[in-house]
Formats: C-alpha cells, structure tokens, sequence
C-alpha cells in the first residue's frame, strides 16, 4: 500500500475485506490514462497479483451531497474510450 500510494495519480488507498485487498482510486483524463498507469506502473509491482478496473459512469451523490440536479440529467450517458 505505501508504495502503491505514493504515485501522484493515487488519490486514495482502502484496505479491504473480502476477495481483493486493496481498492486504489485514482483520477485519470480518459480510460487510455487510467489503462497506462494500471499497465506501466501498478501491474509491474511484484506483490501486486491481479488487477480489475472499473470506472465511474455518474455520479450521483458524493461526500453527502446530491450531484444530481435535474431529474433530465438521470438519463443514460453515452461512454466512449
């Protein structure tokens, strides 16, 4: 976890229960950035055995505030790489 945390695109690190250790958010500008950092920087790691990604799609509530202000906004957005 230390060394994983120390990237400057980690924004943050969980220790986790259940099937996968650690949880690492971070912020990337497109999922190519994301896939780079995962390949080149994370995978590499000796301990690090397995990885999966996920994205964030919507947001809808954060820190206990609503991110939604328009049920218009509710719709289904289009995802591209």
């Amino acid at each position: 976890a230390e060394r994983i945390y120390q990237f400057d695109e980690v924004e943050s690190v969980y220790l986790m229960s259940g099937s996968f250790d650690l949880t690492v958010i971070l912020e990337g500008k497109s999922m190519k950035e994301v896939a780079r950092f995962v390949t080149t920087k994370l995978s590499p790691i000796e301990e690090v055995v397995n990885t999966s990604t996920f994205f964030v799609l919507k947001k809808y509530k954060e820190h206990g505030l609503l991110m939604v202000k328009d049920k218009n906004e509710q719709e289904r957005m289009l995802i591209t790489p």
